[in-house]
């Protein structure tokens, strides 16, 4: 599966996992992320599971538990492109909601996951 970019329906079972991680109703089915997948497609990898987290913290792109699902998407697209993140959960964490406030930049995000991905 290396290569390929998560599907809109995963990326909205992710979304549902992380929903009801933080305390969702199972009842409430979340809709699709709007995302705009193609255009991650070119990517090198690592910069594609940035890429994509960053997508997934924009206003309106996750109307719930955007913060989890975009760090639960990032870990899921570096593993389908065979890499793991090495990267203690609260500092990852922590990136992620500096990239959803601005205080870090993509391309910062970028940098940060590809030094602590490694090829499996």
């Amino acid at each position: 599966m290396s290569g390929e970019l998560l599907s809109s329906d995963e990326l909205r079972f992710i979304n549902l996992v992380a929903v009801r991680r933080v305390g969702g109703r199972p009842e409430e089915v979340p809709a699709a992320p709007e995302v705009a997948l193609a255009d991650l497609q070119s990517e090198r990898p690592v910069r594609r599971a940035a890429r994509l987290g960053a997508a997934l913290t924009r206003p309106g792109a996750v109307a719930h538990a955007a913060l989890p699902t975009a760090l639960l998407a990032v870990i899921c697209q570096l593993n389908r492109d065979g890499y793991r993140l090495v990267a203690p959960q609260g500092a990852a964490a922590g990136m992620i909601r500096g990239l959803s406030t601005g205080g870090v930049s993509v391309d910062g995000f970028a940098a940060w996951v590809e030094d602590r991905a490694i090829a499996d």
